[in-house]
């Protein structure tokens, strides 16, 4: 999940203000959950687009117990942020986020140099050879790409994109904005929100994306609603893996509650450095804690919705909808 500035809004609190949660650490042991993989000479790469709110967290947790899988998380959301490419006002509006979390020394062989971090770096590290690996599985927020830089997309990969319903994404964004900013949710706009984190138009940008790969990189791109993946896991997960050409087993649907797995993922080191400042934290926290997945709580009615995530909502529909027509059946 992309990085956000908090500072824009008056509250009273004394809160730091936990900015961003993804922990990553040193020296996992594979558990009896790992899935085995016949052998094949190629790597098999796969990258995987969401939006925030969508359990795609949870999802790479779950498929990184498949052995020999390396997993690189956010890069684009890093090179939207922090590097080099970065969108010069998000970067302002980060600046403050990025002073604390590289005054933090947290170290880590999988962290990359975000001064590095442009689009086509990323390109070619995506493209690069894994030795001892077979399978790179990468992760990203299609809210973090934009349509200029669609030629940086790397070749050689089989494309998929989670999605969940707008109601449930923007219910969630808004009460997890509120949480880590510690503010009265009922303070903020969800509108205002969306200003400052630079995403308003999240859905449409995944639509588009999810178009173009299908048209010129991918034309069986695999889709699936987080809503169905929540109701029968057993069915999505094994037909995303045969679609996307990885192994599956059943001992994928349920996996260990700690975080020690994310100690593998590759990911930006001011991602990294920011995730292990004190009191920081709240975004993932849910994924972290996981061991499965749940059945989802009944979609709310519409009339039941606050007004601004109406307003929202009502906006992201359309392009929600046009993607589920192309989701995985359960």
């Amino acid at each position: 999940m992309g990085i956000f500035l908090y500072e824009n809004f008056n509250t009273k609190s004394t809160s730091k203000g936990p900015l961003h949660l993804l922990v990553i650490v040193y020296g996992v042991q594979r558990s009896h959950l790992a899935t085995k993989m016949s052998s094949n000479e190629a790597l098999q790469r796969v990258y995987i687009w969401a939006l925030p709110r969508t359990m795609a967290t949870a999802l790479v947790k779950c498929l990184s117990y498949i052995d020999d899988i390396q997993i690189v998380y956010e890069p684009c959301v890093s090179a939207y942020n922090y590097g080099p490419d970065a969108n010069v006002e998000q970067k302002a509006r980060l600046a403050k986020f990025i002073e604390k979390a590289s005054a933090n020394k947290m170290v880590s062989e999988n962290a990359f140099d975000d001064s590095t971090c442009t689009y086509e770096w990323v390109k070619q590290q995506l493209e690069a050879d894994y030795p001892g690996k077979k399978i790179l599985l990468a992760k990203d927020q299609a809210n973090n790409i934009m349509h200029a830089k669609y030629n940086m997309l790397p070749s050689g990969f089989r494309y998929a994109f989670l999605i969940r319903h707008p109601y449930r994404v923007w219910l969630s964004f808004k009460s997890m904005m509120a949480k880590v900013l510690n503010i009265d949710i009922n303070a903020v706009s969800l509108v205002d929100l969306l200003k400052v984190t630079n995403q308003p138009d999240a859905f449409e940008m995944q639509y588009n994306l999810l178009s173009y790969v299908k048209e010129n990189l991918d034309p069986n791109v695999v889709v699936i609603d987080a809503d169905d993946l929540q109701s029968n896991p057993s069915s999505i997960l094994r037909q995303f893996c045969q679609g996307v050409g990885i192994p599956y087993n059943d001992s994928l649907l349920k996996w260990p509650g700690d975080r020690d797995i994310m100690k593998t993922w590759k990911m930006s080191r001011i991602s990294l450095q920011g995730n292990y400042l004190e009191n920081e934290g709240g975004f993932y926290e849910v994924a972290l804690k996981s061991t499965q997945f749940l059945p989802a709580k009944p979609l709310p009615l519409r009339s039941e919705l606050p007004k601004d995530i109406q307003e929202v909502a009502d906006k992201s529909v359309e392009s929600y909808d046009k993607m589920r027509e192309m989701c995985l059946k359960p």
